[in-house]
């Protein structure tokens, strides 16, 4: 892995890792209103899914460009799985959770559910990169990478 790709790994994971699993819980701490802190931290989890978009695909591009192939396919398949999980929660599940609100921003019958879910696919996405920055690290120890 070249020092380019994994500083994108870099980034791009720890966004993930920071905003899920620091950023958000803060926000429903200190934050007025639940629904507040809902819609900080909903707006927080877009930002991600688009750097996820863009990181994750400059990580492929990166890829085919050098017509990498050993070791490579892992990596692939973890990169887009972590599109692939993020993009559903944002643009499948997230829309249901919208409607699943009372007018007045509340949450809903049905909600719960889905914010699981929701939960569940980030936390898939979340696994799934700290075993793609696992496999960059050992790819860097590789002699000629970097």
């Amino acid at each position: 892995m070249k020092v380019g790709e994994a500083l994108i790994q870099t980034i791009w994971i720890g966004a993930l890792w920071s905003v899920g699993y620091l950023v958000a819980p803060v926000l429903f701490e200190y934050l007025e209103t639940p629904a507040e802190a809902g819609r900080v931290a909903g707006a927080l989890f877009t930002i991600v899914t688009w750097l996820s978009m863009i990181c994750g695909g400059l990580l492929l591009l990166a890829t085919v460009r050098a017509g990498r192939q050993r070791g490579t396919t892992l990596r692939n398949y973890l990169i887009i799985a972590i599109m692939l999980l993020l993009g559903t929660s944002q643009w499948v599940v997230r829309p249901m959770m919208e409607a699943a609100r009372l007018p007045d921003g509340t949450p809903a019958e049905g909600f719960g559910m889905l914010h699981g879910v929701s939960a569940t696919l980030y936390l898939m996405a979340s696994l799934a990169g700290v075993l793609l920055v696992g496999l960059g690290a050992r790819r860097l120890r590789e002699p000629g990478a970097g």
